[in-house]
């Protein structure tokens, strides 16, 4: 029986479905067995049947497979809870506020059930939404189309979704080709819906983060006199996307040439749009404000000296804020002997002019107003072109007459401006001005920087004092960093000694007490780290910087005390010998415990502040001889 193939297949086949089936000779192929687990109740022909099961490829979500994802139970409820749900405007709450448990699934069928009846519009954004949010634009896009097969017309709001979604998304380029698609598509003749300039601005920010500039220019080329007639929105993401494309950080690997060439290209892009921008700001057509300016004032700052001088006449220009140089013929005459500033005799007829009349809605306002952005572009451009005389100017300008807020980037870019200056005495003045939650530790290395550049200033070391007694009293834990730019200072201010004194020991001497009120003062904030640091191991961050201000504290008691000039007396040398050896007690633990842990750990050498004082007195003693031979010539 089992010797014929054709009985051998009959047999199986009886195990497998045992129904009676009508006999069929051996030439006709049996059909393929299909499982009940997978049968469908629904009647459909071969063609749905294939179509559905490529959906997932072709990127056309149907119904049938979209319902064949869930379970008659939730089919059953979605039906149920349409029955309650009558109005659009609910059943839009209903899906957002299930997206918002994050149940995708349920709103997507409730949207999908109530499209057959009901326009749910808003329902499919929310769903288009929800995807662009998790950065799924595969997805966002099939809804999109599937939106558009179920009748469900997208509107303004459909389309400014999708166009801020694909903004913020993470996958740039596919980001940028699927906007574009989109755009190119509303702008077709036989659209239903066009595109308006929150659309425009919105590509162009797609665009701009990819830093596809050409493509955003063929975006702008679309701008009309109408429905898409360009904002101050749009050219601030122009302008913004120019400087973004060419200030960056993977642009050190290119050639200076190519650098400046490309900034170059992108400042003069900027300079033609910004004629553009002012004429059509005189026309009454845009309004200019304070990210606008800011925008091209930073594309200035780029470029070269000339352009940073630039940004003060932008300002002006935009921002009514009159130049230092045109500030004096701009204020009123003094009062003449005989005559009052309100005499009449003394002032020229003044011609009334009538005030125009605005239209509806018309901004009271027509210049842009000052604020944190601006005030430090405009320290950026006096620090840059050096004119850092201007600083407290525009200082009180901003903060005093327009009542800007200074926030903790306006501190910082002032004391960077003011350190660019030399002035550690107006540095000081800021500092206390400063709030203490603005205040970080890179304000006091700024301001210790200046006054270690303003070194040629007897008080220079009383003003870094100064600015140590303040990270005292402003910071809860002094900063180390600052601690030994401070100890510079001490080193490098010395040369009003040479000048005063006569000889090279007495300079020594008085350069050697400033030497100690340096260690000094350093001494209650090292102890106060030093506790703070008990805790950390030996290859910490904080113990290692620990350990080299420590060394350079031991190399400046050493200079002190072991110098060839008697610096010090043997009684002074007595009473700073024991935090001397504190200090080396700490430093030689931290190099026991390293050498546990690496055997083959060597501590680097210091670099010692070089003693100019003999080379100083050489120099004087050279240029005296070299003018007493002149003399006698």
């Amino acid at each position: 029986m089992f010797t014929c193939k054709a009985c051998l297949r009959k047999a199986f086949a009886s195990l497998v479905n045992p129904a009676p089936r009508p006999y069929r000779t051996p030439t006709i192929p049996r059909p393929y067995y299909v499982s009940t687990q997978s049968r469908r109740y629904k009647t459909t022909n071969a063609e749905a049947s294939t179509r559905v099961e490529n959906t997932e490829q072709d990127g056309a979500p149907e119904e049938d497979y979209t319902l064949r994802r869930v379970s008659k139970a939730q089919d059953w409820a979605a039906q149920k809870q349409l029955q309650y749900l009558k109005d659009p405007l609910h059943i839009a709450q209903y899906v957002s506020k299930t997206l918002g448990e994050d149940n995708f699934e349920e709103a997507a069928l409730i949207t999908r059930k109530a499209s057959k009846n009901t326009k749910v519009v808003v329902s499919w954004n929310h769903l288009i939404k929800y995807q662009l949010q998790h950065d799924k634009i595969h997805a966002a896009v099939k809804l999109y189309n599937e939106m558009k097969k179920r009748a469900q017309l997208p509107n303004a709001q459909t389309f400014t979704i999708l166009f801020g979604g694909l903004a913020g998304s993470s996958h740039q380029k596919l980001a940028v080709s699927e906007a574009v698609k989109i755009y190119n598509n509303m702008m077709v003749n036989t659209s239903r819906m066009k595109p308006n300039t929150i659309h425009m601005n919105a590509v162009l920010q797609v665009c701009a983060k990819a830093e596809d500039i050409d493509t955003m220019f063929s975006i702008a080329a679309t701008a009309n006199d109408g429905l898409r007639a360009p904002n101050n929105l749009t050219y601030t993401t122009i302008l913004n996307a120019l400087r973004a494309s060419v200030d960056k950080p993977n642009y050190l690997t290119l050639q200076d040439l190519e650098i400046s060439r490309a900034k170059a290209q992108a400042i003069q892009r900027a300079k033609a749009l910004w004629e553009e921008v002012i004429s059509k700001w005189r026309a009454g057509f845009i309004t200019v404000d304070e990210e606008l300016v800011c925008a091209m004032g930073r594309v200035m700052l780029m470029g070269s000296y000339h352009d940073a001088v630039a940004v003060e006449s932008l300002v002006e220009q935009t921002m009514m804020i009159p130049r230092d140089d045109k500030f004096e013929a701009l204020k009123p005459p003094k009062d003449i002997e005989g005559f009052k500033g309100s005499d009449v005799a003394a002032s020229p007829p003044v011609k009334v002019q009538r005030q125009k009349a605005k239209a509806p809605g018309a901004p009271a306002i027509s210049r842009a107003l000052p604020g944190n952005n601006s005030l430090s572009m405009i320290l950026l451009a006096l620090e840059k072109t050096g004119k850092t005389t201007k600083v407290q100017r525009y200082w009180d300008i901003f903060t005093k007459e327009h009542n800007v807020v200074p926030d903790a980037n306006n501190w910082h870019h002032i004391i960077t401006a003011l350190r660019r200056g030399k002035n550690s005495l107006r540095t000081v003045s800021y500092l206390r001005e400063m709030p203490s939650e603005l205040i970080a530790p890179k304000t006091f290395r700024t301001a210790m920087s200046t006054c270690l550049r303003d070194n040629l200033n007897h008080s220079s070391f009383d003003h870094a004092t100064e600015v140590l007694e303040i990270m005292q009293a402003k910071l809860p834990l002094p900063d180390m960093r600052t601690l030994q730019q401070y100890l510079r200072v001490a080193y490098a201010n010395k040369r009003h000694f040479i000048e005063r004194s006569k000889n090279e020991e007495a300079a020594m001497v008085a350069w050697g007490k400033q030497i100690l009120t340096a260690l000094d003062n350093m001494w209650k904030p090292y102890m106060i780290i030093s506790k703070h640091c008990e805790s950390y191991g030996p290859e910490s961050n904080w113990k290692q910087q620990l350990i080299a201000l420590a060394r350079k504290m031991i190399a400046a008691y050493d200079r002190v005390m072991f110098d060839q000039v008697k610096i010090v007396t043997p009684k002074v040398v007595e009473q700073i010998k024991p935090r001397r050896s504190s200090l080396n007690r700490v430093v030689t633990r931290f190099y026991e415990q390293m050498r546990e842990i690496d055997p083959h750990f060597r501590l680097e050498r210091e670099e010692d502040e070089e003693d100019e004082f003999p080379g100083r007195f050489q120099q004087r003693r050279d240029k005296a001889e070299k003018q007493h031979v002149a003399e006698s010539w």
